[in-house]
């Protein structure tokens, strides 16, 4: 899974899954669920951060630095990403609710609540996961055409960081890219983090069909160009790196 800090663990279309009318009441009350999603992540960060500082059933290997590393090493569970998407609807109601005193609204806030009251205890219990690398999500690449023998065509791109033990980030967005005939894509990444050895990439004709190009990790600094055989049929892109470790939340969980 991606870190904490890569970005918000869902976006307004996965929210559907748990409230099928999200997007319409969105909509009628003008509320932007981008920034909801943000301030949701914001809050979530804070209460890990709380969980990592109690850590009395669990050991963090970090713990003599905890306040200053803060959740940069957090990986996103499965759990957590739950936790995540209940808040989201939480704050919207809430919102919601404290416009337009909806009775409604105030049934669906307090639901909600709950619910990630919930999510949050079972995430705790379930645990923190770290990672003892962590690779941050990488941006997106820096796309352009060079010469060559490839037919006009548009690739999506997505790149992701690997590190001297072989983990690998979560990918950057997608990226879509046209060439025209008798050229061949070129990609560059950028601004590699310190823990990056290398990259890998990954290209199809469509997002859904993206696959390594690569056979083993491309050397920071450097580029890749699709060769003038043509894409090859790689593995898909992943999700990001697995916890190394989990931490256990102390015996008070203090959010309220």
């Amino acid at each position: 899974m991606a870190l904490l800090t890569d970005g918000n663990p869902n976006d307004a279309l996965a929210l559907e899954v748990y409230e099928s009318a999200i997007l319409n009441v969105a909509h009628v009350e003008t509320i932007d669920l981008e920034i909801k999603l943000t301030l949701a992540t914001a809050e979530l960060a804070e209460d890990v951060l709380d969980v990592l500082l109690d850590h009395a059933r669990a050991f963090d290997p970090e713990s003599t630095i905890r306040r200053s590393k803060g959740v940069s090493d957090v990986v996103v569970s499965p759990q957590m990403q739950r936790w995540h998407a209940l808040h989201t609807l939480e704050i919207v109601y809430r919102d919601a609710f404290n416009d337009q005193l909806n009775d409604r609204y105030q049934a669906k806030f307090l639901e909600y609540r709950q619910l990630s009251k919930d999510a949050f205890a079972h995430t705790v219990r379930f645990g923190i996961g770290l990672a003892l690398t962590p690779i941050p999500q990488a941006q997106q690449a820096v796309l352009s055409a060079v010469g060559g023998n490839g037919a006009a065509g548009t690739f999506y791109v997505q790149v992701s960081w690997v590190s001297a033990s072989g983990q690998e980030g979560a990918p950057s967005d997608a990226t879509a890219f046209a060439t025209a005939a008798q050229q061949n894509l070129m990609v560059q990444p950028l601004n590699p983090p310190p823990v990056a050895t290398g990259f890998n990439v990954y290209i199809g004709p469509t997002e859904g069909t993206l696959a390594r190009q690569n056979a083993s990790p491309i050397a920071v600094g450097q580029t890749f160009t699709i060769p003038n055989g043509g894409l090859i049929a790689g593995a898909a892109p992943g999700t990001g790196q697995a916890a190394d470790i989990f931490v256990v939340g102390g015996p008070t969980l203090r959010r309220g």
